[in-house]
């Protein structure tokens, strides 16, 4: 209400339609970037279709995501399992994400052919806590009785804060691997919709990924 009220008396006072417009354009975008940092998180819907997981960069993907962690010299870090061959070079975490059809599972063992060891968020609805005290975006792979999601930081938090937000969300989340090869994107019928654009010019880095065909 406020900034709408603004917006009127700057338009009656602006000189010109071409001032009256710019300003209409400047304080939507304030708007849009207020209403952006006034929620803590994002959900995107997926669309439909098969979760899978790979070390190959997908090509037609219509939702490709960075999943499981990558190490300095360019090594997926965790176990991870292809077609129902296990890889378990680097293992450093213990609970496992399995996909099955358009689900996802987490459990100490496999429970599909196709998965990636990931930090797990929240499980069963109740959120994991965390030493590391850094801020950052962070994004998740989450799931309720609905579905499964995706949940996405509008702005750097704690590990376990945002394990808190997935868990007012969400039964059970899994970390997905942001920062430096953080990018992603999601696809839908008009639009391609990136998301962490920041980390485009070095997902030439990322080394695996969960993708929708």
């Amino acid at each position: 209400m406020f900034i709408s009220l603004v917006c009127m008396y700057l338009c009656l006072e602006a000189e010109n339609y071409m001032k009256r417009i710019l300003i209409i354009i400047a304080l939507i975008v304030i708007g849009c970037t207020c209403w952006h940092f006034a929620h803590t998180v994002t959900r995107y819907d997926l669309p439909e279709g098969e979760l899978k997981w790979t070390d190959k960069r997908p090509e037609t993907a219509k939702m490709c995501l960075p999943a499981a962690f990558t190490d300095e010299k360019g090594r997926i870090l965790g176990a991870y399992r292809i077609n129902g061959k296990n890889y378990d070079a680097n293992k450093t975490m213990k609970l496992k994400v399995s996909l099955k059809g358009n689900m996802f599972y987490i459990s100490k063992n496999w429970m599909a052919d196709n998965g990636f060891q990931q930090l797990t968020l929240v499980y069963n609805s109740k959120p994991m806590k965390f030493h590391d005290t850094r801020k950052a975006v962070r994004r998740a792979l989450c799931k309720d009785r609905d579905g499964v999601f995706i949940l996405q930081s509008n702005y750097p938090m704690t590990m376990s804060d945002f394990a808190s937000e997935c868990s007012k969300r969400s039964t059970n989340a899994a970390y997905l691997d942001m920062g430096e090869f953080g990018y992603g994107y999601i696809k839908n019928r008009f639009f391609t919709l990136p998301l962490y654009i920041w980390g485009y010019f070095s997902r030439d880095k990322q080394t695996n990924w969960i993708y929708i065909e």
